[in-house]
């Protein structure tokens, strides 16, 4: 484990860009409430951060071919590369349906399409992009750790089991209230909210969702190490 010193520059700047692709991520999934201009200008954030994150952690792509490859090393490389074709999809066919800064790369007869395309990519991708946080919530636990100078109370650590249920309980009702699996299986070709959603209540649903997928990943994810381990103690 990192002492709060030991933790590498290099981490720290992965980290950054991380946490700004989430922040990004999260406002690019409010586009009824913040406008198409807006929207259009966060995906070109969210591309040129994409881009940074691959050059951070090119490493790990520079290592796909080395290496056994363990159920949960399979689990984690597949929901990369899903995510990677997600964010392509989700450019490609943001490009095509662009009403500002690619309005002259508009294709009105693929505009159905590629608007289905973008939906589709865009729900897929949120999902994806929140279980592969899950995936390295272990190591982001181990760093925050790190940070303090004793560990936390036995009281506070039950306070924050009960807040991470709380908030996969109300995440899992939110995933189904905002018409998730409508999005993700294309049965709706459009995001409604309800009338009386408001930017902050969206938000605040995105974000448990979100929570909801980090925590299915993140026990996932525990189950395939702890299954891999036992096989290898036998």
């Amino acid at each position: 484990m990192f002492t709060r010193s030991q933790v590498p520059g290099r981490t720290k700047g992965k980290m950054a860009v991380d946490i700004l692709m989430t922040a990004v991520l999260l406002g690019l999934m409010t586009y009824s409430f913040i406008g198409e201009k807006a929207h259009e200008r966060l995906g070109m954030a969210m591309f040129f951060l994409f881009i940074l994150h691959l050059i951070l952690n090119r490493s790990w792509f520079l290592g796909l071919g080395r290496g056994k490859y363990t159920p949960y090393r399979v689990f984690q490389t597949m929901i990369t590369i899903l995510i990677f074709s997600t964010m392509i999809g989700s450019m490609v066919s943001g490009i095509l349906i662009s009403q500002y800064l690619f309005s002259g790369w508009t294709q009105r007869n693929v505009y159905e399409a590629a608007a289905m395309a973008h939906l589709f990519c865009a729900y897929w991708g949120f999902i994806l992009m929140s279980a592969h946080i899950g995936l390295h919530w272990r190591m982001i636990q181990g760093i925050m750790k790190s940070r303090m100078s004793k560990e936390l109370p036995p009281v506070i650590q039950w306070i924050l089991r009960i807040f991470a249920a709380g908030v996969v309980v109300y995440g899992a009702y939110a995933f189904f209230h905002n018409r998730y699996p409508s999005y993700l299986f294309l049965k709706t070709h459009f995001v409604m909210y309800d009338f009386d959603a408001t930017l902050g209540s969206v938000l605040f649903d995105e974000i448990t969702v979100m929570g909801l997928f980090l925590c299915l990943a993140y026990t996932a994810g525990g189950v395939l190490q702890r299954i891999w381990k036992r096989k290898g103690e036998k």
